[in-house]
């Protein structure tokens, strides 16, 4: 299956689409949502309300953070939170997309939120990390034209001692909005990858995207962010 519908409304649908081969929307998917805010405080609001859904179909927030520092920034692709949120599969997401309930909270969401991406993405890495006040956060996402899962292997030699993945994934399916009778239209989606480091120090994480062997890395891809991030989730 490549392709599943969401009945929102009698006029609007919204389609998760696989965007590469050999895609099981039905298995395990972590939803990457990467925006910026109009209100944080209707934001964060819309999240309590929110959240009662998501938990109901099986839905978990993974990772939340703010960034309060941007490193680098090639194709203006800044934005202010990054949110993961991991889904049993694409019909649990369906089930969510078709709640009344969540279609009622959702305006909050509209309301609050600008310059908003989203895509699913597949868990290569990810660790049993919680919340901590002792560890300090970094994302990197970024274009590439092609990332087998041994890219993201690779990504182990570049750690330093005290860095480490907290989230690792590939962007396997987005999300298509329709109105009747009209044409699919792509909610933006901004990453093909994006990695979520910790590590105890911030010096630690400015020291790995400054060696020798992580900009050699970079110079592989179509294009990167990376930024620091303050971990709320």
């Amino acid at each position: 299956m490549d392709k599943i519908k969401c009945e929102v409304t009698s006029g609007t649908n919204v389609f998760i689409k696989a965007n590469r081969a050999k895609v099981n929307l039905n298995a395990s998917l972590y939803a990457v949502n990467w925006f910026s805010a109009k209100s944080e405080w209707l934001y964060h609001f819309y999240n309590f309300l929110a959240s009662r859904s998501v938990k109901k179909i099986g839905g978990k927030a993974f990772f939340k953070g703010e960034v309060i520092k941007t490193i680098l920034d090639e194709n203006k692709a800044s934005r202010d939170f990054i949110l993961i949120v991991h889904y049993p599969g694409g019909e649990n997401f369906k089930k969510l997309m078709e709640s009344t309930y969540f279609k009622l909270v959702s305006v909050f969401r509209i309301l609050s939120v600008k310059k908003f991406s989203f895509g699913f993405t597949k868990k290569q890495i990810a660790s049993n990390s919680v919340l901590s006040a002792n560890l300090k956060y970094a994302v990197h996402h970024f274009r590439a034209p092609v990332l087998e899962d041994s890219f993201f292997r690779e990504i182990n030699f570049l750690l330093r001692a005290n860095v480490r993945i907290t989230y690792a994934g590939v962007t396997i399916a987005q999300l298509f909005t329709q109105e009747k009778n009209k044409e699919l239209i792509p909610i933006p989606s901004l990453m093909d990858g994006v990695i979520v480091f910790e590590s105890n120090l911030e010096s630690e994480l400015l020291e790995m995207f400054a060696s020798a062997v992580y900009k050699v890395f970079i110079e592989k891809l179509s294009s990167s962010y990376i930024g620091i991030l303050k971990r709320t989730i």
